[in-house]
């Protein structure tokens, strides 16, 4: 019985600790693909690529995660940042926003506006990053 105990709280302690790593390990998987749809992105719009844009912003969308791992986001955070998790949500939330408005324009014809909402919604990664990182 006593065993059974101890090993019902040893799960009890490491099992948010393995949840823990599980949401880093994504969040930071999900990082490098929003980096790396965001350079593609910036890429086809340099080089005039509706089509490119367009793949780019859907790779955009499905890396951005943030905003669904909700309760998750909050236990990768720092405890001094833990307060801020609403903060990255909707920094997240924005990415998805401004891709979204990116195309909307370029379908337009209205090429500044399109290379605009690029540069909002790469604001809003930045700022959640300033925040997150305490870049401040």
């Amino acid at each position: 019985m006593i065993k059974k105990t101890i090993l019902i709280a040893a799960a009890a302690l490491l099992l948010p600790a393995s949840l823990l790593a599980e949401d880093k390990a994504a969040l930071m998987k999900d990082m490098a693909a929003q980096e790396a749809a965001m350079a593609s992105i910036q890429k086809a719009l340099l080089y005039s690529s509706k089509a490119g844009v367009a793949e780019g912003v859907k790779a955009l969308k499905e890396a951005n995660k943030v905003a669904t791992l909700k309760d998750g986001l909050i236990n990768y955070l720092p405890d001094n940042k833990k307060a801020l998790h609403k903060t990255a949500l909707k920094e997240g939330e924005k990415v998805n926003k401004y891709a979204e408005e990116m195309l909307k324009k370029l379908e337009a014809g209205r090429y500044e506006e399109a290379f605009t909402a690029y540069g909002k919604a790469l604001n809003a990664c930045n700022t959640c990053h300033v925040i997150i990182r305490s870049w401040k």
